[in-house]
């Protein structure tokens, strides 16, 4: 792949990333306006607080899960070849968004405006710790045709 190819994958990438990141925005609208138009927003599904609490705690297990494996797609895709680059780029970018879902559904169910916030900003996190940088992108395209360059020199 040479470097226009590489660039063109990576203004794409950053285009859907920063419409993922905008979407995430576009949650804090729909909390604010639910929480305006249902005053007082209570949630759709009239959950107690213990059930409340319970989901909480497993969206906030599944988030920090999804830390791990947002790390773990991105050793075992990269790994493989430059292509897949893209593909684990944009798997990081939808795990990164489900963090702010998560939050959403939790509102939605519950009506606590803080629950979504709270995993709206660990998305936002995860948006920007995980963010693909076009210097490792450029790294691992040398790194992988560098050894297709000695194999040919030493024949």
């Amino acid at each position: 792949m040479d470097d226009q190819q590489l660039k063109v994958r990576y203004l794409t990438v950053n285009f859907v990333g920063l419409a993922m990141v905008i979407s995430v925005f576009l949650y804090a609208v729909v909390v604010e306006v639910l929480k305006r138009v249902y005053a007082p927003f209570t949630g759709f599904a009239g959950l107690d607080p213990s059930q409340t609490q319970i989901l909480k705690y497993i969206f906030v297990a599944l988030a920090i899960g999804h830390f791990f494996l947002i790390k773990i797609i991105q050793k075992v895709l990269t790994s493989g070849s430059i292509e897949r680059l893209f593909q684990a780029a944009i798997a990081t970018l939808a795990l990164c968004e489900a963090v702010a879902i998560f939050g959403l559904v939790l509102f939605l169910l519950a009506g606590n405006s803080m629950n979504f916030y709270l995993f709206m900003f660990l998305s936002l996190f995860y948006f920007w710790f995980f963010f693909p940088k076009y210097q490792d992108w450029e790294a691992q395209r040398r790194a992988q045709s560098s050894p297709d360059k000695k194999k040919v020199s030493n024949q």
